[in-house]
């Protein structure tokens, strides 16, 4: 009976030694990944510095309850394939352009001056596209950018 008792205890010492380096795992994981990457990008003759918006949950909270942006700042949304990516202004707090690309990072349609009075109304592109860049509302007009114009990542 005692080598039954001996060989609980190992498997529970193995199971506990087992819980704690996958603790470790996780924190280093979640360390070392940066929470708010942002790039450079030009459209035109106009620099944008961009939050990355590529995983699910930052896609999803994108810059909903976020307070304005700041001159020249923008967030990129990065899909894995082109489709028709629908975008709303739930909880949006202040009016933006969205600007569709498509998988070349050329302009494929906007939407000036999306305003938080517009949610529910979902907006989706004419074409395909597999980027997404929100705005401060007019930058579309003062940069005067249209359909064919080239988004280019620094």
């Amino acid at each position: 009976m005692s080598q039954y008792t001996l060989l609980g205890r190992i498997s529970i010492a193995a199971l506990y030694v087992s819980i704690a380096v996958a603790l470790v795992a996780m924190a280093m994981f979640v360390v070392s990944r940066p929470l708010n990457k942002e790039i450079k990008l030009s459209l035109g003759d106009h620099e944008v510095l961009a939050t990355v918006a590529d995983t699910p949950a930052s896609r999803t909270q994108g810059l909903s309850g976020t307070k304005p942006l700041g001159k020249n700042k923008g967030m990129l949304f990065i899909f894995d394939e082109p489709l028709y990516y629908g975008f709303w202004m739930k909880d949006m707090l202040y009016s933006i352009d969205i600007i569709w690309l498509d998988d070349r990072r050329v302009v494929v349609d906007v939407w000036e001056n999306a305003s938080p009075s517009s949610y529910p109304e979902v907006r989706k592109p004419s074409s395909r596209a597999k980027y997404v860049l929100e705005v401060n509302a007019g930058f579309v007009k003062e940069n005067m950018l249209k359909a064919g114009d080239m988004l280019e990542i620094k």
